[in-house]
């Protein structure tokens, strides 16, 4: 958060008088309220309104908030608005409330937190618009001379006004009619038909909620939706929804949501992330009706429209990832945050906000009901459940009655040398692979660590490839026979020989594409795709993927932790895990609930139809709690015992976490930066009970040339910290520098 060194540019003598001093906050990691002058020009300044601001050196352009109409400063000389980017505000008071309080809360400017909640693209698109065409001849007035192409036309409108659905797009009625633009045009010539433009709506650019429901619902799901009826009705309250993989949590979601549109509200469906929420989203857009989606794969013009339509009550659901939460819906009723304990809620940059935490938040402001749905609940959540500040309800079995998949342990220390070779796919998951294969049906392979292998190095000298603008080693990617790192995403070519001693280099550790090579010499015949983020690096590719695997044109789906979620295939029959201790091996004090989560998640992607359900794990740690617990689907098991560790540690969800960082490019003023900054902390939080470790090196020291040192705060309540600290974040980021401060509220991980 390191401060312009002219951030009070503003305030000096520097334009003439005449109109009314604002406060403006502006989208930059500084500190504090600006005043400018609003020239009476720009008519009546709004809270919330967006503008444009001389700021910083060279007084260069920077967006801006407006926070204050009323400040004091006539008389004085101030920079002037340069421009009002929207003629009103583009977030209501409970939005505006809820900025604040992300700013407060994870310690981040407040002009950063509100750029981030207003998509740049809105107000720079001019309303989409359609061409419709409406029939006027009645059908004995049509002249007998009309060619082919025409009588189509004519016979399509004719159709459409039978059935109540007049007018037609123009675009809609060339393809069905198989006919041209000229046609259009002489038919309008001839007084046979309208054409006209209107503004493009969610109801005109879709229609969803015309799909019948698939099923009745079982006496569990009518049981919860039963529980949660009151709280649908109005008024702030939280249901976290346990639910067992393919136990129809999304079918609760989509009754919910019916009762909300029903009663004139309207519903927010967070997903972890939107590639991933396919089947759930199609499901969404096809049973529910206005659905607006929101997320960072659509076009400027495509995020506006559906942003303009929200926020104008045109429309009645929005689906998106953690940024959807910020929508503006004008009557919200609902938030479904799905899979919540995912960590891609949490935001990596600033503000590094939590998606679902802020849901919870933002539900409060506006009253409204919040379900948070998991097959693995996080232990933040069910320990809130356990308080009393959520409502738990269960859904503990399957739809249909289908029997949860079998899950079967391997030691791979025991199959993974055959024949004096190295094989990661052991010999118990071969075979039934096969036998999977044989039968016509469909494999999961889960392995999450991308690349072919995880280390270069010498044996002779101990070189290692390492990255040198991050302290992290280079995983070799073998389709680009290269070297990457995972931290910067630099790339560099595999040295021939070592580079200290000339000796020969070996390649060592699993990774994915090692899989897919030994999937392709095990199983030559079949059909095999891989799914990670070096495959799938866009929605279509990963569309096009799934739609291939459902349609039956794949035999084998091999992926990262992408495979472990929102996927609903019912000819897959088994679902194998290379290596369950891949997420075992971060040091992390959350390792074995994500191991556990991981296992369980993915596990459930089998059996969701007429086939049973197979699993294998391959593990090096066949005792560990996370994944043996994860073999019998026993949540309730994993948590009684990890909250006790927890408990005795004073970890989360016992505790909050504050984790500071302190970064430079020069290692000696990063580290002088953390000791200035763990000074100023401790001076700070004298007295408030928090436990503070540090300053000490990142887990990553390095990372796209910044080095990095942290400080980590422990406290027992939430929301201590922020009050000791968020009055003085101008004060700390100056402490450090020139070392730039990075601060993360409840962070995810820590390395």
């Amino acid at each position: 958060m390191k401060l312009f060194d002219s951030q009070l540019d503003s305030r000096q003598d520097e334009a003439a008088s005449g109109g009314r001093v604002i406060g403006v906050v502006v989208s930059a990691n500084v500190w504090g309220t600006f005043d400018y002058l609003w020239p009476d020009t720009l008519g009546e300044p709004v809270v919330g309104q967006r503008v444009r601001v001389p700021f910083g050196r060279g007084n260069r352009s920077t967006l801006g908030f407006v926070v204050d109409t009323l400040r004091r400063g006539e008389g004085r000389k101030l920079k002037a608005v340069a421009e009002v980017v929207d003629p009103d505000t583009q977030l209501d008071d409970a939005r505006h409330r809820l900025g604040e309080w992300i700013s407060q809360y994870y310690l981040t400017p407040l002009g950063a937190t509100l750029a981030a909640m207003v998509p740049s693209a809105v107000g720079r698109h001019a309303p989409r618009s359609e061409t419709v065409v409406y029939l006027v001849a009645r059908r004995r007035d049509w002249p007998g001379s009309l060619g082919g192409r025409q009588k189509r036309i004519l016979d399509e409108l004719l159709e459409a006004r039978k059935q109540g659905v007049e007018p037609l797009t123009l675009e809609g009625l060339l393809h069905h009619s198989g006919a041209g633009r000229d046609s259009i045009k002489r038919l309008v010539a001839r007084g046979l038909i309208r054409a006209e433009s209107r503004p493009v709506t969610l109801e005109s650019a879709g229609d969803g909620g015309t799909v019948p429901d698939p099923f009745e619902l079982n006496d569990d799901q009518r049981r919860v939706l039963a529980a949660m009826e009151g709280k649908l009705d109005g008024g702030f309250s939280v249901t976290l929804l346990h639910g067992v993989t393919g136990s129809g949590k999304t079918e609760v979601y989509v009754r919910a949501i019916r009762r909300v549109v029903a009663a004139g509200r309207q519903a927010i469906v967070l997903t972890p992330e939107i590639a991933l929420a396919t089947q759930t989203l199609q499901r969404l857009l096809q049973r529910l009706p206005r659905v607006a989606v929101l997320h960072s794969a659509l076009t400027d013009a495509q995020r506006a429209f559906y942003y303009e339509q929200i926020r104008d009550g045109g429309a009645d659901v929005v689906v998106g990832p953690r940024s959807a939460i910020f929508a503006p819906t004008p009557k919200l009723g609902l938030v479904i945050v799905d899979e919540e304990h995912e960590s891609t809620y949490k935001q990596d940059t600033a503000p590094r906000y939590h998606g679902r935490d802020v849901a919870v938040k933002r539900a409060s402001l506006e009253g409204a009901a919040v379900i948070l749905g998991s097959a693995t609940p996080s232990l933040e959540s069910l320990h809130n459940a356990r308080s009393g500040r959520y409502e738990l309800l269960r859904l503990a079995r399957r739809v249909r009655g289908l029997p949860l998949p079998r899950l079967q342990i391997v030691n791979l220390r025991k199959e993974i040398a055959v024949g004096g070779r190295v094989e990661l796919i052991g010999r118990t998951l071969t075979v039934k692979t096969a036998a999977a294969l044989d039968r016509g049906e469909q494999v999961i392979l889960l392995m999450n660590r991308r690349g072919y292998a995880s280390y270069v190095f010498c044996p002779s000298c101990g070189w290692e490839m390492g990255c040198e603008h991050c302290s992290r080693s280079m995983v070799f990617h073998q389709a680009m026979q290269l070297g990457m790192c995972h931290y910067c995403g630099r790339t560099e070519a595999l040295p021939e020989h070592c580079p200290a001693c000339r000796r020969k280099i070996l390649l060592f550790g699993w990774g994915i594409q090692r899989i897919e090579n030994e999937l392709t010499q095990k199983f030559p015949s079949a059909r095999t795709a891989r799914m990670d983020s070096d495959t799938m690096t866009s929605a279509a590719q990963f569309r096009k993927v799934f739609d291939a695997f459902a349609a039956g044109e794949l035999d084998i789906l091999l992926g990262t932790q992408m495979v472990a979620k929102g996927l609903d295939f019912p000819r897959v029959s088994l679902v194998g895990v290379v290596s369950g201790d891949t997420s075992l091996t971060i040091p992390d004090f959350r390792a074995s609930e994500r191991t556990f989560q991981l296992i369980v998640q993915v596990a459930g992607r089998a059996g969701r139809a007429d086939l049973p359900g197979e699993v294998v794990v391959q593990t090096l740690h066949e005792d560990e709690p996370a994944i043996r617990l994860a073999a019998v689907h026993d949540f309730d098991s994993f948590a009684a015992a990890e909250l006790p560790l927890r408990r005795d540690a004073m970890l989360p969800p016992f505790s909050r976490l504050v984790r500071f960082i302190a970064r430079h490019e020069q290692v000696d003023k990063a580290e002088t930066g953390a000791g200035e900054l763990a000074a100023t902390l401790r001076a700070l939080l004298d007295g408030a009970g928090v436990t503070m470790l540090g300053p000490q090196p990142a887990g990553v020291k390095k990372v796209r040339n910044q080095f990095r040192f942290q400080v980590l705060l422990n406290c027992p309540q939430a929301g201590v910290v922020q009050q000791r600290l968020a009055p003085h974040m101008d004060a700390i980021a100056r402490a450090a520098a020139p070392a730039e401060v990075i601060a993360d509220v409840d962070p995810v991980q820590l390395m």
